[in-house]
């Protein structure tokens, strides 16, 4: 809650506040302002309450608006521009303003239901090229020549009504569509190494957080990717979050980047990094050079190859949560998974993580524990299930449905919470199960617990 809005409260006398959820305030807001006295004492605090709390409602309609999916949001534009109001205001007194840095796309080829456009980059940086024109620039309605209609008396009440739903929709589009566009420029100025490579390695940490302070930064003064006079009243991360929810954006390589990877977190980029150095130390154990890399050594090519200084505590705790063994286990002749198999990072075994993370192909997946481990024979292991299917997004998901085929594994999916990863497989899918099978249990003695046959 403001400052402002505290000291106004505060003036109510005889108001008892108490600690609301924000996402009650702005309704338990309007019940206090529809109980307030009117008396003349304090004139000034209902003015005060009454402009916040009509600022707060906007902004909640905004966030509710930044929500809709990306499909859905083009329909509200082609809805409103289907308008009987808009349609005769066009293009005398509604006009369209491209933003800087911003183009339509000549062809939809290559893009997704999901995907907003394509970043491409020419001589003066990235722009960004939007797949419908209705999100490449905003509206703007010219109140002079408005004015000019009132005093005439062209406009009737229904029209006056009409006009009105038609400014505030117009309000919520322009407002989605800049922070859409800042949210992209800031992306591209800070993940452009990787937008050029394509590499993961050159990710950086970038937070929401962060990206939403780097938008009021340039927004103070004439921002370079806005037209002049255009603003963004209010710029908070949960915007940038529910935005960045399942849209993407291609890359000028052609590939499609979900928004959300474009947010790494410090540990994430570090988990690339040890990743990408373990790869290397399979490049020399092939060469029969040395053994596994211990987390020392871990620490000491990190700052050669990366320039970043990570500690042993963290490397071990990023090792963990790839379940990736120590050197000692790495070391020995039977490790899981083999070195050649490149299985996926672990993704929480949930339905919202399957939907985002799970491809629609075929492939190996493997269902881990998320905090214990099962003893087995020879060693212990998160791991409790592997599998195979043609699509793996659907198999995940008939794994969480009540019914499971497999007790063992609906009994711990309901205990515990559990993640999983997966190798995509094009051919040959059973015997790339049994493979992996194979190896898991020369490592630790048996099949995974809730196996119960060998495929």
């Amino acid at each position: 809650m403001s400052t402002l809005m505290q000291g106004g409260l505060s003036a109510i006398r005889g108001t008892s506040l108490s600690v609301v959820p924000s996402r009650d305030s702005a309704f338990w807001l309007l019940r206090l302002l529809a109980r307030l006295p009117k008396t003349p004492a304090i004139p000034s605090a209902c003015a005060v309450h009454r402009a916040v709390g009509r600022r707060l409602i906007g902004v909640i309609i905004l966030v509710r608006f930044l929500k809709l999916p990306l499909t859905r949001y083009e329909a509200v534009i082609e809805k409103m521009e289907g308008t009987r109001m808009f349609t005769q205001l066009l293009p005398d007194i509604i006009s369209t303003n491209l933003f800087p840095r911003a183009q339509v796309l000549e062809s939809l080829r290559g893009l997704t239901p999901n995907s907003i456009g394509q970043l491409r980059e020419d001589q003066q940086g990235f722009y960004m090229s939007y797949g419908h024109a209705g999100m490449a620039g905003e509206y703007a309605l010219d109140e002079g020549k408005m004015r000019h209609l009132r005093q005439a008396q062209e406009l009737s009440t229904d029209d006056e009504a009409e006009l009105q739903a038609l400014r505030r929709q117009m309000r919520l589009i322009n407002s989605r569509n800049r922070l859409t566009h800042m949210m992209l420029m800031g992306i591209a100025e800070h993940q452009g190494d990787y937008l050029v490579s394509g590499d993961p390695l050159h990710l950086k940490p970038l937070s929401r957080v962060a990206l939403a302070e780097w938008i009021k930064g340039d927004l103070q003064g004439d921002s370079r990717f806005l037209p002049a006079g255009s603003k963004l009243e209010f710029v908070d991360h949960s915007m940038i979050s529910r935005l960045t929810r399942n849209m993407s954006v291609l890359s000028p390589l052609d590939q499609e980047v979900p928004l959300r990877d474009f947010f790494p977190s410090t540990r994430d980029v570090y988990k690339r990094f040890i990743k990408a150095i373990l790869d290397e130390e399979e490049q020399i154990r092939r060469g029969d050079i040395g053994g596994a890399y211990t987390d020392e050594k871990i620490k000491e090519r990190l700052k050669e190859r990366f320039g970043v200084l990570v500690s042993r505590r963290t490397i071990a705790a990023c090792r963990r949560v790839m379940r990736i063994p120590p050197s000692y286990t790495r070391n020995s002749i039977h490790t899981y998974p083999p070195q050649e198999i490149r299985l996926s990072f672990h993704y929480p075994l949930n339905m919202a993580s399957v939907r985002a993370n799970a491809p629609e192909v075929s492939g190996v997946y493997e269902i881990s524990l998320a905090e214990v481990e099962v003893d087995y024979p020879l060693s212990s292991s998160a791991v409790v299930y592997i599998g195979s299917a043609k699509n793996l997004r659907k198999r995940l998901r008939d794994h969480l449905r009540p019914g499971s085929k497999n007790g063992d594994l609906r009994v711990l999916l309901d205990s515990y919470e559990c993640s999983f990863r997966y190798i995509l497989v094009r051919e040959n899918l059973r015997e790339a199960e049994r493979e992996l099978c194979h190896s898991f249990s020369a490592a630790y003695g048996s099949l995974p617990r809730c196996n119960r046959i060998s495929p």
